[in-house]
């Protein structure tokens, strides 16, 4: 059975830098003065509304051709063999900050608070990837050395697996769907991978 991995949302440190690029100020390594207001409302709100949770599990993986199955899921193409090939097991991770992060979003656009949206939507984006980092660095404090994370929608790993994946892990429990015809996950804030152990 997958195992749940949380964190409180302050505990995600992510760089002020990564932000600011982020938020469409590359190259500045901060946020500038005229919009740090702004930028810290739309944190704190990020803090209160995030819920970041996460379901993972490792499993044994085989060749089969040129696929490599791990339990019940089928990985594909080149990107899977490049940095999965020769692992013995490999570790699927499903994410999310909740939905109650997609809301606050959709209030501030509705309410034009457009700016205010933009951040938050563009902080969620870091804060997910900075939660699974976290899990990432755990999994490798037990395993050690392993693969690159990858995830599903990048190179040709097909973005079908995500509703794969979240059959697999069961991500009801945690409040995390996938939408059948798109293969988009809902709430948008999540993010699913895989990493390969010798």
């Amino acid at each position: 059975m997958a195992e749940l991995f949380t964190l409180d949302p302050w505990e995600i440190k992510i760089p002020e830098r990564v932000l600011a690029a982020r938020l469409g100020f590359k190259g500045l390594g901060k946020i500038p003065e005229g919009f740090q207001r702004h930028f810290e409302r739309a944190l704190e709100i990020a803090i209160k509304v995030a819920r970041p949770s996460a379901l993972y599990e490792t499993v044994a993986v085989e060749v089969d051709g040129e696929n490599l199955v791990a339990g019940p899921l089928v990985l594909k193409g080149k990107l899977a063999s490049q940095h999965l090939y020769g692992s013995s097991k490999v570790t699927v991770i499903a994410a999310t900050l909740g939905e109650d992060f997609d809301r606050e979003v959709e209030r501030l656009h509705k309410n034009g608070d457009e700016l205010s949206s933009f951040f938050l939507d563009g902080i969620g984006s870091e804060m997910v990837e900075y939660f699974v980092r976290a899990l990432d660095m755990r999994l490798r404090n037990i395993y050690g050395q392993g693969s690159a994370r990858i995830s599903p929608g990048y190179g040709d790993l097909p973005l079908s697996l995500n509703c794969d994946i979240l059959d697999f892990l069961k991500t009801s429990r945690i409040g995390l769907r996938c939408d059948p015809s798109t293969y988009i996950m809902i709430p948008r804030k999540s993010i699913t991978a895989f990493i390969g152990w010798k």
